[in-house]
């Protein structure tokens, strides 16, 4: 990554917020490392399992929620180079299919090709550069002080760096997370997200430390990730469910009737085997896990206030990286006008269930509470 890139990367974040999105630079999507078949020559040696391989990069992801709560998306390919930008287009075109993207802009640091803008429409992408994402940030005005600190920090390319290189220089024990967190998250079927995340905080908690301002800063940021992942949840139990959030919830968990059927006969199946002795009393062989219930009340909090999810996804993309940066947010009105009160509560909520549900540490609730409530810390 060119320090160039990244300059075209936090001038195209910050025009994503203009137009009302929350932001992530660098997505990584790869594939899901396989065990090896063994093949005539193979046999008897030792199998170990492919290395993932990596499918490309997402420069920037915008996210936002339209009328009657429904998630978009947009995705930047950002480059500082022209040459190539007619091919790109069709390799954006791609991307942002593979993504389900439902825009996607190319960005280059001076003039694109004819050839590339008259692709624009076909293709249905935004070809710009870096002149007219100035431009067009002027037609897109936001009551948000996006020039005065901390936000601005999200667009200066110093400040993204340093974050970005926060998590890249974690301990190794949190490797398997912080995997999860920048790979396998983005490309697992989402239904299987509010359950996976949980189990991967937990199988680390033990090393995660409140008073470590990077260890709550990837806390933050897996309560973003969180957010995110049950926002599908509730977008899909509000089309299919609205009345019934309980079987709508265990549903989308399960990935439709079908799958939930198919666990519930699992379950069954184990039940019977446990009641026979065949496995011992702690095996758990429920259907649903044992924060199930807070898992549902959280999931209508968000369902009942469908418009605090952006604000409080925003909320906590400030905070992580103001976090990330060993920096505090000492009160509402240093959030550059991004304060909610019901946003602010609904991510301290997303963090209390991460500390409740995968045993972290209680102090990473009192901290997320201190940034984004201004409580006292006890």
């Amino acid at each position: 990554m060119s320090e160039l890139d990244l300059g075209l990367k936090v001038a195209s974040r910050r025009l994503l917020w203009r137009m009302g999105y929350t932001t992530r630079l660098d997505v990584q999507l790869r594939s899901v490392g396989a065990a090896e078949h063994p093949t005539a020559g193979t046999v008897g040696r030792s199998r170990r399992s492919s290395a993932p391989e990596a499918f490309t990069d997402l420069d920037v992801l915008g996210i936002t929620v339209t009328g009657g709560f429904r998630l978009q998306s947009a995705i930047v390919d950002c480059k500082t180079s022209v040459k190539g930008s007619t091919s790109r287009m069709f390799w954006v075109r791609g991307v942002a299919d593979f993504f389900a993207a439902d825009a996607a802009y190319m960005v280059r640091e001076k003039d694109l090709s004819n050839a590339a803008r008259q692709l624009t429409s076909r293709l249905g992408i935004a070809a710009l550069t870096s002149a007219e994402v100035t431009r067009l940030e002027e037609l897109h005005p936001s009551h948000l002080a996006l020039d005065a600190e901390p936000l601005a920090w999200l667009f200066q390319r110093d400040k993204a760096a340093a974050v970005l290189g926060t998590f890249n220089g974690l301990d190794k024990r949190l490797k398997p997370l912080l995997e999860y967190r920048e790979f396998t998250y983005w490309i697992a079927e989402e239904h299987r997200n509010p359950m996976q995340l949980v189990d991967e905080l937990t199988a680390v908690a033990r090393y995660l430390d409140p008073r470590n301002p990077h260890h709550l800063a990837l806390v933050l940021d897996c309560a973003w990730l969180y957010l995110l992942t049950l926002s599908h949840a509730v977008e899909s139990l509000r089309a299919a469910h609205v009345a019934d959030p309980d079987r709508g919830l265990q549903e989308y968990l399960f990935g439709g009737p079908a799958g939930l059927r198919e666990k519930q006969g699992l379950s069954r199946l184990l039940e019977g085997i446990k009641q026979s002795g065949a496995l011992p009393d702690g095996v758990h062989v429920d259907l649903l896990p044992s924060y199930f219930p807070r898992l549902r009340e959280l999931a209508i909090r968000i369902l009942t206030r469908a418009d605090s999810v952006l604000p409080a996804l925003r909320l906590l993309e400030l905070a992580t990286s103001v976090t990330a940066l060993g920096q505090r947010i000492e009160k509402p009105e240093d959030m550059g006008g991004l304060y909610d009160d019901v946003a602010a509560k609904r991510a301290a909520d997303v963090v209390g269930f991460l500390v409740s549900t995968a045993n972290l540490d209680n102090g990473f609730r009192a901290r997320a509470r201190s940034l984004l409530l201004g409580e006292p810390m006890t």
